[in-house]
């Protein structure tokens, strides 16, 4: 917190405050009001600038990273449904492809955690920045990070379950297929943890 949002200390708390000096009665200032790092909080006038106004351009290097991504997604997510000229080895319906949204997430996921590495004020700082990104999630209670492994997953799991009922007549389930079931409640079950402990838990 220190080094990433400074302007969210608003003073000593617990014991020590109590030996700071109360305000005069009659003094009309409220308590935060006179302190020196009051201000505006909702940050009215950034915001609507930076509505009216846009954040500017994106750094050359990081704008074609992310247009890159997103034009991989893209395609990637354009070649599910309309596979009929597209030839992947035990990919007949877009199960692989359908996957690398997830592999995605995981990749972002994995390169966040490596802040752990860098000492608990950065972790924490990561932590931080991702616990405030509820105003991304168009009005639901989650934020798009969240928004995004759902709808990932459940793209993931329908792309599965018309492969499963596509091929299920005169098919025989080799061991290779049930490794595939067992592989994916294994992570759906470490998920469900995983979410439960991070997201849901105390």
């Amino acid at each position: 917190i220190p080094k990433y949002a400074p302007d969210a200390i608003i003073g000593v708390v617990g014991t020590a405050a109590a030996a700071t000096a109360a305000p005069a009665a009659a003094s009309a200032a409220a308590p935060l009001l006179g302190h020196g790092k009051a201000r505006d909080w909702s940050k009215h006038d950034k915001n609507r600038k930076v509505r009216m106004e846009g954040e500017g351009r994106i750094p050359g290097w990081i704008g074609a990273l992310c247009y890159m991504v997103l034009g991989f997604m893209k395609e990637i997510l354009f070649t599910i449904v309309p596979q009929k000229n597209i030839v992947m080895t035990n990919d007949r319906v877009g199960l692989t492809r359908s996957a690398m949204f997830l592999f995605v997430f995981i990749i972002i996921h994995a390169v966040g955690n490596l802040h752990v590495f860098l000492g608990p004020d950065d972790f924490n700082g990561y932590g931080y920045f991702y616990v405030r990104l509820y105003w991304t999630g168009f009005g639901f209670n989650a934020n798009i990070v969240e928004e995004y492994i759902l709808l990932a997953a459940v793209l993931h799991v329908c792309v599965a379950l018309k492969r499963t009922w596509d091929i299920s007549i005169n098919y025989t389930v080799a061991s290779g297929k049930l490794n595939l079931a067992i592989s994916g409640i294994t992570l759906l079950t470490f998920m469900m943890i995983h979410l439960f402990q991070f997201r849901f838990g105390e």
